[in-house]
């Protein structure tokens, strides 16, 4: 053989073994790339996968949390009402499409249940659960019940304290299946398998056999390759329930069958490329195999770049490299943009809200914890803004009326914040707000021009309309340190601000013991109104023209089952603040009726005194007084009511013309508190009263005090010179006593006499005073 053709075949020999190994380098390449590609696919899958169910779960115990707080569903469970409890979990089952409704007695016991399931057992099969949800106030979790996997949330009902158990469940079924295989484009199948070792399942394409479970792969998720029907498919299997009587787990499943016959064209495209070079010179066969060897190893680098999740780098393709490297570039390059594309579309789905366009809680939370992490931050404000009466705003115009509402105020927040990071929708009629300082002046100014842009006008559908918004203020680092402890203490000055009605309210150190503390009295304060659990205490007020008892106020008392005895002064506040005077002042007014024509029957002629707020004078009150005249056949002059002067003056029109309506009905009238307001005797003369309380404030110090006894003295004067009679509340001292008989006021009340006393305690006292002091009863 000549050197030529030994030199050739020497050659020839390398650019064999050169170009097998070529060949083999991009094989394993693509087949390593195809695994990575599934593996990040799986990862991927995994990450919508516990997004979806946790979103799932969310809504779920968003869901159970309006059932649960439902005051006549309370009332349903607390009564034992099963035909209305049934028909409250029937109707939720419907508005939120729910496969599951159960409710459970504090024992475990099955009250009753509305459910495609066939369970009909008395006690909970999942005690263990049960005994979990109590320690942790609420659960949530999968459950394989007659064969049918469910994802439920377990929730108390409280009425304050716990008095049942209510578990709602959505079926997974094979249209959630479907669902997650849309947004991850790989197969599901969720399995389920209970202490029998009976199996469930519910796949997105037909599996005979799954791999074997072990506790190992219960513990965690773990990844394995399976072969069905001549398929190859990479899987992840993702434990989702654990417990002695079953277990549940989801497999997703990627083909590998499609990835690599993406790949087989590339293949045949280098056997071929091999045996060209067979054939060329051996400079030739030198450069081409240079020519393949380089751009592949950049491919190789980009599919390690994505297998690690960096989509940002471009691929750099050169079509001078020849037509199957350009394609293999194309084709990373194409998969790369394909899974940035639809990690960008969850993050988008998952941190912003569908209508407003605007981040959502998740994505304030992160802007928050950013800001807070990077140091860079001396301080700055979170802005809590609520729409008011959102609720009657759909209710009056609509839903579509209520979106874009939100819609064009989402976009006046984001005009004036100028920066979509710094705006969010935390709830369905509240925005949140970052203004990147801590200056007060600064926060002042914005809160003034946020106040006014909010306040404009909005046209919606030849609809005009004009919020009234309330904002509660927070301050890094002032007030919290923490991304969650913001945005609950935003939450806590926005409800004080509602509650108070202000327009804005700033966070004050030490509210949140208050604040809960207001929200139980509120929440109990209704409780306590329908169940008729307060209390009325009378005290007397002596007439010093005869020694007789001629009247007695009715004071107003709760003592609450937890917190004790709760100072007219709060819960009457909050009542006003809550919207329950109303419904306070109905209690009140019916059991004084009530005990007016009791001591009316009993022989006891004392006309009873009840106290009015503002919010009681207008114009249908008149009218619900004269219907309770007509229901007790109580005289109108048995009744005694006081106003104070600040009452009166809130709305000084109203309440004279309903003063003088109840004036008309026979109601005797009374200024209370005559002196701490702001009105004078001048304007007493258009008030058609009969009485003036004065103000204890300027008795109780009346032997040391010659301001209090210059006040008092003229103040008795004037009144009866137009034609009132006086009463002197806050008399302790038989000094006092003294004072007041030598300036001839009419009336004494205070606790010289006696304090404030239950009904039964006012009569017995009653009895003793009239027989300590020779007085002859008044037959009424």
């Amino acid at each position: 053989m000549s050197l030529r053709n030994k030199i050739l075949l020497l050659f020839l020999s390398l650019l064999i073994i050169s170009s097998v190994a070529t060949i083999g380098a991009v094989l394993l390449a693509t087949n390593n790339d195809v695994k990575l590609q599934a593996q990040e696919k799986l990862s991927v899958g995994e990450k919508v996968f516990q997004r979806l169910l946790q979103e799932r779960g969310n809504q779920l115990r968003s869901s159970a949390s309006v059932l649960v707080a439902d005051f006549g569903f309370k009332e349903a469970v607390t009564s034992e009402d099963v035909g209305t409890i049934r028909s409250a979990l029937e109707n939720n089952s419907e508005r939120i499409d729910a496969d599951l409704m159960m409710l459970i007695d504090l024992d475990g016991v099955l009250i009753t249940s509305v459910s495609d399931s066939k369970m009909n057992q008395r006690q909970y099969p999942f005690q263990e659960l049960l005994s979990t949800a109590r320690d942790n106030n609420g659960l949530s979790a999968i459950l394989l019940m007659d064969g049918r996997i469910y994802q439920t949330v377990m929730l108390p009902i409280k009425a304050p304290i716990t008095i049942a158990w209510t578990v709602i469940g959505i079926h997974i079924d094979a249209e959630f299946a479907g669902q997650l295989a849309g947004l991850t484009d790989l197969e599901v199948v969720f399995w389920g398998e209970d202490e029998t070792s009976e199996r469930s399942q519910v796949a997105t394409l037909p599996i005979t056999q799954l791999p074997a479970t072990s506790s190992r792969s219960m513990e965690s998720t773990s990844l394995s390759s399976m072969q069905e029907d001549k398929h190859e498919y990479l899987l992840l299997q993702v434990p989702l329930a654990n417990s002695k009587k079953f277990k549940v787990g989801a497999i997703l499943l990627a083909s590998l069958d499609e990835a690599y016959a993406r790949y087989s064209p590339l293949k045949l495209q280098i056997l071929v490329i091999a045996a060209i070079t067979l054939l060329l010179s051996l400079i030739a066969t030198f450069v081409i195999s240079g020519n393949v060897t380089r751009p592949i190893a950049n491919l190789v680098a980009a599919a390690t770049r994505i297998s690690d999740g960096n989509y940002l780098e471009a691929i750099d393709v050169n079509k001078d490299e020849g037509e199957e490297i350009a394609a293999l570039g194309s084709s990373l390059q194409i998969m790369q943009q394909g899974i940035a594309e639809r990690e960008q579309r969850l993050s988008q789905q998952a941190y912003h809200d569908s209508l407003t366009g605007l981040g959502n809680r998740l994505f304030l939370l992160g802007q928050l914890e950013q800001l807070i992490g990077s140091g860079e931050s001396n301080g700055f404000a979170l802005l809590r803004i609520s729409v008011n009466d959102f609720d009657q705003i759909n209710d009056t115009f609509g839903y579509q009326i209520g979106d874009n509402l939100l819609v064009k105020l989402a976009a006046r927040l984001l005009e004036f914040a100028g920066d979509s990071n710094r705006v969010a929708r935390v709830n369905p009629d509240e925005f949140a707000l970052l203004v990147k300082t801590a200056e007060a002046n600064e926060v002042e100014a914005q809160l003034k021009a946020l106040a006014s842009l909010m306040q404009q006008p909005i046209s919606l559908d030849d609809v005009s309309l004009k919020i009234s918004p309330s904002t509660g203020v927070v301050f890094f680092p002032q007030h919290a340190d923490e991304a969650e402890q913001l945005l609950r203490r935003s939450d806590i000055a926005l409800n004080l601000a509602k509650y108070g009605k202000l327009s804005q309210s700033v966070y004050q150190p030490g509210q949140d013991e208050s604040h809960m503390r207001k929200i139980v009295l509120v929440k109990d304060l209704k409780l306590a109104l329908e169940d008729d659990l307060l209390q009325l205490h009378y005290q007397p007020k002596v007439d010093l023209h005869s020694g007789k008892v001629s009247q007695a106020e009715a004071l107003l008392r709760w003592t609450h089952a937890e917190l004790g005895f709760i100072s007219p002064e709060e819960f009457i506040t909050l009542a006003e603040q809550a919207g329950l005077m109303p419904m306070l002042t109905r209690w009140v007014l019916r059991s004084v009726f009530s005990q007016a024509k009791k001591w009316h029957q009993g022989g006891i002629n004392v006309a009873i005194a009840v106290n009015l707020s503002a919010y009681d004078l207008h114009p249908d009150f008149p009218g619900q007084l004269e219907e309770l005249i007509n229901e007790s056949a109580v005289a109108a002059d048995r009744i005694i009511l006081e106003i104070t002067e600040s009452a009166v003056m809130v709305d000084a029109d109203t309440a004279i013309k309903v003063l003088h309506s109840l004036r008309q009905l026979g109601f005797k009238l009374s200024i209370d508190d005559y002196g701490t307001g702001y009105s004078s005797l001048a304007k007493l003369k258009d008030l058609p009263v009969d009485e003036l309380k004065i103000d204890k404030s300027f008795v109780m110090q009346l032997e040391a005090n010659e301001s209090d006894r210059i006040i008092v003295s003229s103040t008795i004067e004037l009144a009866h010179n137009m034609g009132l009679s006086v009463v002197a509340e806050g008399v302790e001292t038989l000094g006092a006593c003294h004072l007041l008989e030598q300036w001839k006021c009419d009336k004494l009340q205070g606790y010289y006499f006696s304090k404030a006393l239950p009904a039964a305690d006012f009569e017995v006292w009653l009895g003793a005073y009239e027989e300590e002091n020779n007085v002859e009863r008044d037959v009424g």
